[in-house]
């Protein structure tokens, strides 16, 4: 018998033609889904790569095997009766090219060639995803009274995306400004810069939570995955979790073990004390002396309902710090605070970001340490590189620190995560106004007016660049106009007396100070203050003297002393070097 007789004995041409015709078929099928279904635009080339490793299996398998009534036999055991060869020659083919189509797609699931595995289990995204943002939750109760909730929920959905550093997440500030917005998503992704977007609503009722949640590929205004999760309030921090976790799965996103820990790493908390927290934030976020005075009061209620719930410790570690630094209180009477606030967090949670912050801040602004400031810093950021805030504190470090070109990199990954945080801009002109370069100050200012018309923090600012670059009149129209917007800000009005001064408008000056004094009856003025008025009147004696007190008190204005325009008039003085001498300022 010839070698081509054998072939046809052992019905392997016949397996070849219909795992061909077989193969053919299947190519067709996925290149009709490919558009049709979410699959990658590779899958018909994988298809036909699968197709021709498994051609060689299906013939050697015809070759050496038999389907017999008793079953599966090689071929040299088979006598050859009409009985086996008819079951031979009609199921034969079947049977061998089914069983190497099913193998070898057994083999390509269990080595998860090209993700297949994890795209049939998961589902599929149909481009890469690399960024996210988390649209603003709806309010499905209808009650404004319950916004504080919702707010506080997508804020929580933010911070357990941000823990995926294979992830670029949207910061609270830019997400916020699109709530209630009927912007086109596709818009809306454009602005932020992403690939995605999370949008969704969350409901209350007693102690029971809904959430439901959407996730959308920006490009295609596609939706990729849609769940909805009802729990018990004290399990709510689970959902945003779970939510993280699918969400990183549908986009195949890289999570480190590490971060797979911390996201894993979810407690139950209780109903009243998650409520309480979610108004402490609520009232932190407005930045404002009596907002803050609140915020305090219900992380401290939070916390006597849970002792162990960390994040309350940092929300009232972020409160004594800002007023602290804001001036609303003296430094000595807040920074303490806030260090035993974010010490208790860490002693909770050595991994939380927010409390490594908090840290970092206390050591730059009050303890005036700055190694164990910068170790803190990145301390925060290695934890959440998504954190935008701690990369805005980091450049504020920088800055001081007079590492430019450094700072600048690290505003440019704020803005990253928070492209229309007014915060951020402002941050930017702070880095190029100590650098002495006015002109990219004012543009960045005018960017952050063009987003806020009267921001007085912008307009302030705008002025101090227009002061170096002597062009007082736009100095100190921007100013007033600040100081109107602000009322009762006094780092806005000592700013605009400095302004005065610097344009030889005396009495408009000493007209501030006295104000100034004024108000220091009743309330803590900074001693920082006072002593820029002073330097802009060229009355050296006084000006040194206040900051003297200003080092007294810990300002947090103080760690820009080597740095600030306005005190140049002051660096040849023995005084002003021992001053920089006893801050230990780096070389």
């Amino acid at each position: 018998m010839s070698f081509f007789d054998e072939l046809k004995r052992r019905n392997v041409v016949r397996v070849g033609i219909a795992y061909l015709v077989a193969a053919w078929v299947l190519i067709q099928v996925s290149d009709v889904l490919t558009p049709i279904v979410p699959l990658p635009t590779w899958a018909p080339r994988l298809v036909f790569v699968i197709l021709v490793i498994g051609f060689l299996p299906a013939l050697i398998l015809a070759w050496a095997y038999e389907v017999t009534p008793d079953g599966i036999k090689r071929d040299e055991k088979v006598t050859q009766n009409s009985e086996t060869f008819v079951l031979s020659s009609r199921q034969k083919t079947v049977w061998a090219v089914s069983f190497s189509l099913v193998a070898l797609l057994t083999v390509v699931l269990a080595l998860n060639a090209g993700g297949l595995r994890e795209r049939l289990v998961f589902g599929v995204a149909s481009g890469s995803i690399t960024s996210i943002a988390v649209l603003p939750l709806a309010n499905l109760s209808g009650d404004p009274e319950q916004d504080y909730f919702v707010d506080g929920m997508t804020e929580t959905l933010i911070a357990e995306l941000s823990k995926i550093g294979a992830l670029r997440v949207i910061s609270r500030q830019s997400v916020m400004r699109f709530r209630g917005s009927d912007e086109p998503l596709v818009d809306i992704a454009r602005q932020l810069n992403v690939d995605a977007v999370v949008e969704g609503s969350a409901l209350q009722i007693g102690d029971e939570v809904r959430i439901t949640v959407q996730l959308i590929e920006a490009a295609t205004d596609k939706n990729l995955w849609a769940d909805s999760y009802d729990r018990d309030l004290s399990d709510v921090l689970k959902i945003h979790s779970d939510v993280a976790h699918t969400i990183a799965r549908k986009i195949r996103a890289v999570v480190t073990p590490e971060e797979a820990a911390h996201l894993a790493d979810v407690r139950e908390v209780n109903p009243e004390a998650y409520r309480l927290y979610l108004l402490g934030r609520h009232h932190l976020n407005k930045w404002e002396p009596a907002e803050l005075d609140k915020a305090i009061r219900y992380f401290q209620q939070a916390i006597a309902l849970d002792p162990e719930y960390a994040r309350a410790y940092t929300g009232l570690a972020t409160c004594y710090g800002a007023i602290g630094f804001y001036g609303f209180m003296p430094p000595r009477d807040t920074f303490e605070k806030e260090r035993a606030a974010a010490a208790a967090a860490l002693k909770i949670d050595s991994n939380l970001a927010d409390a490594h912050k908090a840290y970092a801040a206390i050591h730059y602004y009050y303890d005036w340490d700055w190694q164990k400031a910068e170790e803190e810093f990145q301390r925060a950021i290695s934890l959440n590189s998504n954190y935008a805030e701690a990369h805005q504190f980091y450049t504020w470090f920088l800055t001081g620190m007079g590492r430019t070109e450094e700072a600048l990199t690290s505003i440019r990954r704020a803005l990253e995560l928070e492209p229309l945080g007014i915060t951020m801009y402002l941050t930017a002109s702070d880095v190029f106004y100590v650098s002495r370069q006015y002109d990219r100050a004012v543009t960045q200012l005018q960017e952050v007016l063009d987003l806020s018309p009267n921001e007085p923090l912008a307009l302030s600012r705008l002025g101090w660049s227009y002061v170096q670059k002597g062009m007082f009149t736009r100095a100190i129209g921007n100013m007033e106009q600040a100081v109107t917007l602000a009322s009762g800000n006094t780092e806005s009005l000592f700013m605009l007396g400095h302004a005065y001064a610097a344009a030889g408008k005396t009495a408009e000056a000493r007209k501030v100070l006295a104000d100034l004094h004024a108000l220091a009856k009743n309330q803590y003025i900074q001693p920082y203050g006072f002593a820029l008025i002073h330097t802009g009147l060229g009355e050296n004696d006084e000006a040194l003297e206040w900051l003297e007190r200003a080092y007294q008190d810990r300002n947090g204005w103080m760690v820009s002393l080597q740095v600030e325009p306005r005190l140049d008039p002051l660096r040849s003085d023995p005084r002003f070097q021992d001053l920089l001498r006893r801050m230990n300022f780096p070389e």
